[in-house]
Formats: C-alpha cells, sequence, structure tokens
C-alpha cells in the first residue's frame, strides 16, 4: 500500500475521519486542539495519510521544549488509524508516520513520544515509556436511560445528589469571561488545598477561546456562591470531563456531585453517546495519588477503559536519560 503523506488544510475532513475511526473519539487528535495548541505557543504540525485521496491515518503532532534547551515531540492520542485496515496496512501506516516524523524533527528533538488508542506493533522503533497522559479512563454509556444512570451508581454517590439538590444548589453551563474567571478561581484554590500544579490562567482561557462551541464550562454555585467547577469538552459523541475544581468552604453541600450529574444531563441530552471521566487510578493501586478522585468518578458508575500506554523513539539516548532524571529530581 504506497502511502502519500501530507499537511491538510481541511478541518471537517481531519475531524470526520477522527471521529469516525475510533471509540471514544479523542478530542487531543481534534483539528480544534491543535488550533489550541497553536495558539499557547505550540509549532504544532499535522501529518495526514492516504491512498487514492482516501484518509487512512492523521496525526496531530505537539512539540514541546524542556529546560535543558532541547524539546521532544508528543502525539497525544494518537495516531489515529483506520481501523479497516488489515494487521500489514497499519504496519505500513506506521512506518510511515515514523519516517516522516524521523525527517522533520528539529536537532534539538530528544524523542518522540506517541500515546495511542491501539497499541503499535513491535517492530516499528518504538520502547514502552511514561505517559503524559492517563493510562486507564471511566466511561460512561449515554445510551442508558437516566433512570438507568442513576440506578448504576453507587448508592453513596446518588444520596449526594439528592442532599446537594434539597439544599438548594443549582448549575449553570456558559463559556463566558464570568464562567472561566469563577472556574479559575476553584482550580487556584483546589491546587493550593491538594499541592497539585496547575498551568497559568491564559492557558485555560486560551483553550476556551480556541475550542469555542466544543468546550462548556459547568459552575455549582449555593445562593450565588460558586462552590464547585468543571472544563468539559465535547468532540463527535463523546464528551469530556477534562478539569474540576472545587471551593474549600461548604463542601458538606455536595456541589461537586450535583455538578457532574448535571453535565451526564445536559450531554446525554445534547447528542453525546459516551461520557469519559478522563483519567482514574490503576486497579489496585489504593496508594495512588489520584484514589481520591477515583473513587469520586466509580460512585457515578461506568466501565474502565485501559489505553496501551505511551511509547518512545529515541533519539538523542544521552538527552533522553538526563531529561528523565531531571524529571524524577525535580517532580512533574
Amino acid at each position: 500500500m504506497k502511502l502519500a503523506v501530507t499537511q491538510p488544510n481541511d478541518a471537517a475532513a481531519w475531524d470526520a475521519f477522527t471521529c469516525s475511526a475510533t471509540s471514544p473519539q479523542e478530542f487531543l487528535q481534534s483539528w480544534a486542539w491543535g488550533e489550541f495548541q497553536a495558539a499557547a505557543g505550540k509549532g504544532i504540525e499535522r501529518l495526514a495519510l492516504s491512498r487514492d485521496g482516501t484518509i487512512h491515518a492523521v496525526a496531530l503532532v505537539v512539540p514541546h521544549t524542556t529546560r535543558l534547551g532541547k524539546s521532544f515531540w508528543l502525539v497525544p492520542r494518537g495516531p489515529i488509524i483506520s481501523p479497516s485496515l488489515a494487521a500489514d496496512e497499519q504496519h505500513q501506516v506506521w512506518t510511515a508516520l515514523l519516517q516522516e516524523l524521523d525527517r522533520r524533527r528539529p536537532a534539538t528533538t530528544m524523542f518522540l513520544k506517541v500515546e495511542p488508542n491501539l497499541a503499535p506493533p513491535s517492530d516499528v522503533g518504538l520502547v514502552k515509556g511514561t505517559g503524559m497522559h492517563p493510562a486507564q479512563t471511566l466511561l460512561l454509556d449515554l445510551t442508558l436511560s437516566e433512570e438507568q444512570l442513576l440506578g448504576g451508581m453507587h448508592q453513596k454517590t446518588r444520596y449526594n445528589i439528592h442532599l446537594s439538590e434539597r439544599h438548594g444548589v443549582t448549575v449553570r453551563f456558559g463559556r463566558a469571561e464570568t464562567d472561566v474567571d469563577d472556574f479559575l478561581r476553584l482550580l487556584r484554590a483546589t491546587a493550593r488545598r491538594q499541592s497539585i500544579g496547575v498551568f497559568p490562567d491564559d492557558y485555560y482561557r486560551t483553550m476556551v477561546a480556541s475550542l469555542g462551541a466544543m468546550i462548556e464550562v459547568a459552575v455549582a454555585s449555593h445562593r450565588d456562591q460558586p462552590l464547585a467547577a468543571a472544563l468539559v469538552v465535547r468532540f463527535g459523541e463523546t464528551s469530556t470531563y477534562l478539569h474540576g475544581a472545587s471551593a474549600d468552604e461548604r463542601q458538606e453541600l455536595m456541589a461537586s456531585h450535583l455538578m457532574q450529574w448535571r453535565i451526564i444531563q445536559r450531554v446525554k441530552r445534547n447528542g453525546s453517546r459516551i461520557y469519559d471521566f478522563f483519567g482514574i487510578a490503576p486497579e489496585g493501586e489504593a496508594d495512588h495519588r489520584w484514589a481520591g478522585i477515583t473513587r469520586f468518578k466509580k460512585g457515578f458508575g461506568g466501565s474502565v477503559h485501559v489505553y496501551p500506554g505511551a511509547f518512545n523513539r529515541i533519539y538523542q539516548r544521552s538527552w533522553f536519560l538526563a531529561y528523565r532524571l531531571a524529571k524524577k529530581i525535580v517532580g512533574r
């Protein structure tokens, strides 16, 4: 199979292929996510592999510059390869894509990292690595009725939703500046409380501006006091709970539980068939740093979805090892 590798400029064709080739649909490989990364200062690459005018694979590549003065290329949740291809044809796609990335990479590139939804062939020059996105997630089947969704929840989760309703917590949706402001205030509070790192405010503002109708901010409030907020992304028939935050105060009102249920109701009514909680702790790791949020997410039901993991193509081994050591020393 002779493949043509091009830099496409048709956003609709790109998204149509990406949505048809995966389930759940991967917003990290959407055209709009590339626009956001470009607006955030990344010099993105988009590659399409086709034959006789038919797209068989796409890859959004996002360069990352490190403090070492070196860079690496990331293909988040990609490449997206047509599942209709036979195994030998998929092998040809991987070979052609990696050869093209080898050719295009700058001299400063230490390694390439791919995080595919399907495992690559074992003989194309990739080695298992550490991912930048969760290796496991939780997917909720939105083709079920609301009654079935409530019935699939943990009893305590249903109780907390009803408790929040009884206390008058309300949830609004929007993407106005005030909505983003409320999210950012709650995100900073969550980061302080949990001692976690978050992106600068401009990162999230650029995300909302770039993704447009693909993204909404959910804000749960009690008597006009925002208590919880989330960024929700829709791509194809999949909606994703991308980032969440909550206030230090009034946690007994369980605003996050009601907000999550209102999000599920909203995206279901708007046509989504899958709700992606976007990351949970690996099975059996009770002490994992995501253990608490994983218990919260699993309270809503759903099934565990496991990705193949991350794979590296190492170009400069000594710099790659130095980078990996530096990350261990300073943390993520």
